[in-house]
């Protein structure tokens, strides 16, 4: 069974659900992977709660993952219980799709910032 995952990206860097300027959506058979969808990240014309309309946006995709380079609380919130978020640990998206594949990426169940999001800071997990 095919295994869909859900990546904001800017180029082929992976980042947060709130900045990606693209979104993509990749599908997984066995050890191959392939982009079977991409588009503007929803967040970009959000006032609030940007990352929130990228996750929605996926959920409605029917993804079985995430994976980002940060996740705020309302992010991990909103997707308990619903998908599995990835860590992608400064990954380009290639390496990363390659590191979910073979199980080594870090999933990640607590928010990697605190609120309020400080736009142009690293984010580290804690």
């Amino acid at each position: 069974m095919a295994v869909k995952v859900g990546i904001p990206v800017n180029g082929s860097n992976i980042s947060g659900p709130g900045e990606g300027a693209e979104v993509h959506i990749f599908e997984i058979e066995n050890t191959k992977y392939k982009l079977i969808d991409r588009y503007e990240n929803p967040a970009l014309k959000a006032t609030s709660a940007r990352g929130i309309h990228m996750l929605k946006s996926v959920l409605g995709k029917n993804v079985d993952a995430i994976i980002v380079a940060e996740i705020g609380e309302p992010g991990v919130r909103f997707l308990k219980n619903k998908i599995k978020i990835y860590y992608n640990n400064n990954l380009n998206e290639d390496e990363a799709m390659e590191s979910y594949i073979h199980g080594n990426l870090e999933e990640i169940t607590l928010p990697t910032h605190e609120a309020p999001h400080n736009y142009g800071n690293s984010h580290e997990l804690k």
